[in-house]
């Protein structure tokens, strides 16, 4: 017998239901994840989160942010029914719905141009010549997928 878990790669978008084996393994989990340890997150009464622990490391290059979650969550996430003091199960929330939670998030630099010459330390910078680059962080909605893969 098997069971559906929602999976959100932050570096694709993609959320989309995954079937996982009944039971209570939760090497499934750490399967889809690709991490050695796991962090659960509440994500409400009658659902649980699964996270990469040590996600968040340098040359990160998407995360996602879990609404009222003080944190960025990095890697992929897992989304399960259960509330943690029991064996997981099928979620009980739509993948629309459960996606209205999430952003998922990326590092972006952008190209910063003289506007007109200018003088620098550095000596006279041309108007158009690229100074420097600036960071923002691109936040998208997950692109839910209907159907399991």
């Amino acid at each position: 017998m098997k069971q559906t878990a929602y999976l959100l790669d932050p570096e694709t978008t993609i959320f989309r239901a995954v079937e996982l084996p009944a039971g209570i393994s939760f090497k499934p989990i750490y399967d889809l994840i690709g991490c050695r340890l796991i962090e659960v997150v509440r994500f409400d009464e009658r659902h649980s989160l699964f996270a990469d622990e040590e996600g968040l490391h340098d040359g990160l290059t998407a995360f996602s942010i879990f609404e009222g979650y003080p944190q960025p969550l990095a890697g992929k996430l897992v989304l399960v029914g259960g509330d943690g003091s029991e064996p997981y199960h099928s979620p009980l929330i739509s993948l629309e719905d459960a996606s209205a939670h999430f952003k998922c998030c990326r590092p972006v630099l952008d190209p910063v141009f003289a506007t007109h010459d200018e003088m620098t330390a550095g000596g006279l910078i041309i108007s158009g010549a690229l100074m420097g680059l600036q960071v923002r962080i691109d936040r998208r909605a997950p692109t839910f997928v209907e159907g399991e893969a």
